[in-house]
């Protein structure tokens, strides 16, 4: 059985990647990387190097979401 190995960033775990073939699909625990849930990625460093960049505010996968109620951004309740 493949073990989950933890995505941290700034000393805090995000997330988890499942090893595949060769590859690895990201789980996110944090509410700030959820836009990499799924996501599958080549290595565990490039797993951890998009977690670090949506934490930091400059990921290619974050996106902007608002707290007006008028604005599901796409979600359904």
């Amino acid at each position: 059985m493949t073990k989950p190995i933890v995505i941290s960033v700034h000393g805090e775990p995000q997330g988890v990647v499942v090893p595949g073939d060769g590859d690895f699909r990201f789980m996110a625990v944090k509410l700030g990387v959820f836009p990499l849930e799924g996501k599958v990625f080549e290595s565990v460093a490039a797993a951890q190097q998009a977690a670090r960049a949506l934490v930091d505010g400059a990921g290619e996968f974050g996106e902007t979401f608002t707290d007006t109620p008028d604005d599901t951004n796409g979600l359904v309740a």
